[in-house]
C-alpha cells in the first residue's frame, strides 16, 4: 500500500508533516464487529431455512444457500484477519 504524506498548518501556524500508511488504527475491534455480524446473519439465515413450514421455490432456495456461504466467507475472513493481527 502506498504511504501518504499530509501537509498543513496547525493553529500556531507552524508547518507540519504527517506520514500516512492507510491502516486504521482499530482493525482489531473492526475485525471483531465484523465477524459477531456475519455470524448473527449466519445463524438467522440457518433457522430461516431449518423452521420454514413449507419448502421454499427453487430460485429462492438457491438465493438463500448463496447469501449463507457469503456469509461464512465473511465470517471466515474476519475470523482470519482477527486472529492474524493478535
Amino acid at each position: 500500500m502506498l504511504a501518504a504524506s499530509v501537509r498543513y498548518k496547525n493553529l500556531k501556524g507552524e508547518l507540519v508533516s504527517e506520514n500516512h500508511d492507510g491502516k486504521s488504527g482499530n482493525s482489531n475491534n473492526k475485525a471483531g464487529i465484523m465477524a459477531l455480524a456475519t455470524a448473527t446473519v449466519a445463524v438467522w439465515l440457518i433457522y430461516d431455512m431449518a423452521m420454514a413450514a413449507e419448502t421454499p421455490s427453487r430460485t429462492l432456495a438457491i438465493l438463500q444457500y448463496l447469501l449463507l456461504a457469503g456469509a461464512l466467507f465473511g465470517l471466515a475472513g474476519s475470523l482470519v484477519k482477527l486472529v492474524s493481527r493478535k
